[in-house]
């Protein structure tokens, strides 16, 4: 059963874990394993990740997923973002072009997992707002176009890319985003 994005950031702000019987891993009160899964585009925004990944375990007293230190085998991916509470999308210019990007939220929009944005907004890797619902609309077109091969990893993962553009065009671009400015002072970035 799905919660809204309050009672998710709630949940993990009490920071509470219990432990299933079956499994090893800590649960949170939610009964979820992670407190926020955090997807992002390596090569755009590593750096903004770790930091992100630091700073919300840190507040939110859970365990950030981040799948190069989390991920073992690339079949755990959705069920990863479905164990989330919320997903944190780190907004770069071509964090869409990435299909375990596209994979992980169109995942947690059917598991009704709550998405935030963090948009990086300076320099070559600044997120296009405008052309982001554009390229999601033109899925089918856009994304073997801009990233040769990238549907066939949605259409192995049994997500037809018809669907998948309905689906993320539908929500994607009206995702509540907040700006990161690793540049800000510590004021700035603790608001």
């Amino acid at each position: 059963r799905g919660t809204g994005g309050g009672d998710c950031l709630k949940l993990a702000a009490a920071g509470e874990v219990q432990r299933s019987s079956s499994e090893e891993a800590p649960r949170r009160a939610s009964g979820k394993r992670w407190s926020v899964f955090i997807s992002h585009y390596k090569a755009e925004a590593a750096m903004e990740a770790r930091w992100l990944q630091g700073e919300l375990q840190e507040r939110l007293g859970g365990k950030a997923f981040l799948d190069s230190d989390d991920l073992r085998d690339l079949r755990e991916l959705q069920e990863s973002v479905r164990d989330s509470e919320v997903l944190v999308v780190l907004q770069s210019a071509s964090v869409l072009r990435r299909p375990y990007v596209l994979l992980e939220l169109y995942t947690a929009v059917q598991a009704k997992v709550p998405i935030v944005g963090v948009a990086l907004t300076a320099g070559e890797a600044a997120f296009d707002f405008d052309g982001a619902g554009l390229f999601l609309e033109g899925l089918e077109s856009t994304l073997d176009a801009a990233n040769p091969g990238s549907s066939a990893v949605l259409t192995k993962a049994g997500v037809r890319l018809a669907d998948a553009s309905r689906v993320l065009a539908s929500t994607v671009p009206h995702v509540i985003s907040i700006a990161l400015n690793q540049g800000a002072s510590r004021n700035v970035l603790n608001a």
